[in-house]
């Protein structure tokens, strides 16, 4: 920025002596011009901040000049008033001085803002306004905007609702004004992606051409000149100079950016914006402006429905607390209606990356409001010190696949009668293993519902009655049981030998199901229904579970695996489990040995590190003993759907061939295990998944 005065006939006044950016009208007479530009120098310099003008008198150099001017940029955009008077009717300016560059249609949004803002519910009377784009004469490199504007208050009612919405009014502007300059400064960055870029701009070229147009505005303008030439059927070139044009001059993005970042704004009143930053704020609505028009562009243009994650980390302080905070801003696609997402999905996805770290008291937000995205925001601070570069990396690099992951559906409840023929069904069964007197008892658990907090199972216990033994409900009632225990039904069936009743009790239990939530959030039934059947034992005894035999060879199977790679990380134990319960025919879960499932896992791993190369896939095999073992990773959801037809047309035996199917966010993992020495039969094999992979 250049500096052109003399230090000998300095002044404050000097330094801001402004001149416009545009050049007199043809025939206009100078002097008007020259008084027009004079009165509004006049109208900045009175609000110019007095710590400025105090510190510039001060100065002593041309170099402290210059840094003391600069100060001003700090304090934008400035805005004032006038006196607000006790009684009516009266008159008062309000001003705005702001950065010109980026601020295309602000004067529209300023009007649009007192008329439908300042007095809520009622349009008030403007009589009269002046504004002016110029520059410094003494600092050239920056253009400006000062407007005024003279609001005539003729009731009680306007004001008292202006005294009391004023301040708040003023913020709401200053917020928003920054919101729309951080907002078209990102478009002007180099670190948005071409695609990006492009995609947003066909996007508010599109808009051009559909939307209603008003003649006086540039923006629309452009739209007119575009709508006539479509007719020469030269529309894509026009576009792609248009475009190139948008690109360069990001000031005419998106013609409705002032009133959608007002839309935003709104969820930040009250508590959460007193104690942050208005420069803060703007960044957090700005970033979460464009994200959202990124996602809705980019998910127009995808045939596929995708998970769409956009991520930004923004380091601040709160006021009045200097220790510093992280904020983490993301910004979601919806994939379906029933969709929702936590704060504790947040927190628990940023442990997976780093430690040590608290989150920051009432910083979470939460705006849903748009039926395509969903957006969040929530501070973290570090426990002790400040967030490192590497940690802010991983963050950055690790953080979208852990919100892909833990992305869930909304549970709606279940309304299930009670099916009186199946539970009759299920008691005569029971009653049939009863045999002896020394037999057991007999029970069937089944998983009945959930709610917010708690996962209920519906039992049927079928036991002998001999003296001196405790009913059900004493047995639960004696107990230190953290199961919930309601009683439906306790009866007397039969008798065995004509002696022993044989007693059938009904009930329902219920648990916390915190404890059951994998990382993904999604709910470990197997787990549960396991910690109901050891609990149960505790309560009642020795009992047959009738209906968990399987289950139970599949969870000691599971822990068997599990006790060979004993070092595993929690991430790599969930893709474990997801690993394990996705291999087919599902009782070869039990049957295969351990070690051989260890192998084929560490393939999946293996897989999944490897980068694609000339092809959308990748293949890797190995052979061990009886087993030939062969991994594929690929990118297309079409080439796994291949694969799986063309092998299930080669019918190996159900017991010959072992598969696992496992999806990870956009990467699908497909392998198989075949059993046995015959070489033909792996060559076959192989060469069929190539057949498919390239055809």
């Amino acid at each position: 920025m250049n500096l052109d005065i003399s230090k000998e006939n300095f002044s404050a006044e000097q330094l801001f002596k402004i001149e416009a950016e545009f050049l007199i009208p043809v025939n206009y007479d100078p002097s008007n011009f020259q008084g027009f530009v004079s009165s509004m120098e006049k109208l900045l310099f009175s609000f110019i901040p007095k710590d400025i003008l105090n510190d510039l008198n001060n100065q002593t150099s041309q170099e402290s000049l210059k840094s003391t001017f600069l100060k001003i940029f700090q304090y934008l955009p400035i805005i004032s008033h006038t006196e607000i008077l006790n009684k009516v009717p009266f008159c008062f300016s309000f001003s705005i001085l702001c950065l010109s560059d980026l601020m295309q249609g602000i004067n529209k949004f300023n009007i649009d803002m007192l008329n439908k803002w300042l007095v809520p519910g009622k349009t008030i009377d403007i009589s009269s306004h002046r504004s002016l784009q110029f520059k410094f004469k003494n600092f050239t490199n920056k253009s400006f905007y000062l407007s005024e504007y003279f609001i005539n208050i003729s009731s009680e009612k306007e004001l008292n609702l202006i005294k009391k919405n004023l301040s708040s009014f003023i913020n709401e502007i200053k917020l928003i004004i920054l919101s729309v300059y951080h907002a078209r400064q990102i478009i002007s960055v180099n670190k948005l992606s071409n695609e990006q870029k492009s995609l947003m701009i066909k996007e508010n070229l599109s808009s051009l051409l559909k939307n209603p147009l008003d003649k006086n505005c540039a923006f629309d303008q452009m739209g007119n000149f575009v709508l006539k030439l479509s007719e020469e059927k030269k529309l894509n070139e026009i576009q792609e100079n248009l475009a190139f044009l948008m690109y360069k001059k990001p000031q005419t993005f998106d013609r409705d950016i002032f009133n959608s970042l007002h839309n935003k704004s709104l969820i930040f009143r009250g508590n959460f914006s007193t104690l942050r930053k208005p420069k803060h704020l703007s960044k957090i609505l700005a970033y979460e402006y464009f994200f959202k028009k990124s996602i809705e562009t980019l998910d127009a243009n995808v045939t596929t429905k995708k998970r769409i994650v956009s991520i930004k980390l923004i380091r601040t302080t709160l006021i009045g607390n200097q220790k510093p905070v992280l904020g983490v801003l993301i910004v979601m696609n919806h994939l379906n209606e029933n969709e929702y997402f936590e704060r504790n999905y947040v927190l628990e996805s940023i442990t997976q990356i780093i430690k040590d770290f608290s989150y920051v008291n009432n910083s979470y937000m939460i705006d849903q409001k748009d039926d395509k995205s969903i957006s969040f925001y929530l501070e973290i601070e570090k426990n002790n010190g400040n967030f490192s570069l590497s940690e802010i990396i991983e963050l950055k690099k690790k953080l979208p696949d852990e919100f892909k992951e833990k992305m869930n559906n909304l549970i709606n409840p279940i309304f299930l009668p009670r099916n009186e023929e199946e539970i009759l069904r299920n008691i005569i069964v029971l009653s049939k293993q009863l045999k002896y007197v020394k037999d057991i008892p007999q029970i069937i658990i089944s998983y009945e519902k959930q709610s917010s907090k708690e996962m209920f199972f519906f039992v049927i216990l079928l036991r002998l009655v001999k003296d001196g033994i405790h009913s059900i409900k004493d047995l639960f009632s004696y107990s230190q049981t953290f199961l919930k225990f309601s009683l439906d039904e306790s009866k007397v069936i039969g008798l065995l030998k004509n002696k022993y009743p044989k007693e059938v009790n009904i009930f329902r239990v219920s648990l916390p199901k915190t404890s059951f939530l994998r990382r993904d959030y999604s709910l470990d039934l197997r787990k549960a229904r396991q910690s109901v059947v050891k609990e149960l034992g505790k309560v009642i005894g020795e009992f047959r579970d009738f209906n968990g035999g399987m289950l139970s060879k599949q969870c000691e199977a599971l822990e068997s695996l599990k006790a060979l790679m004993p070092n595993q990380k929690k991430s790599s134990e969930f893709l474990l489990e997801n690993f394990f319960y996705s291999i087919r025919p599902g009782i070869m879960q039990s049957i295969l040995e351990a070690n051989i499932l260890k192998k084929f896992f560490n393939m999946l791993v293996e897989v999944r590190k490897k980068n694609y190369e000339k092809n959308n896939f990748l293949i890797i095999t190995e052979q061990e003993s009886r087993h030939y073992f062969v991994m594929i990773k690929t990118n297309i959801n079409k080439n796994k759907e291949d694969v799986i037809l063309a092998i299930n047309k080669l019918k190996f035996k159900s017991f010959e061939l072992v598969s696992s199917s496992i999806d990870i966010n956009d990467e699908k993992t497909l392998g198989y295990i075949l059993i046995g020495n015959d070489q033909e039969k792996r060559d076959l094999l192989f060469q069929e998944i190539q057949k498919a992979l390239l055809h």
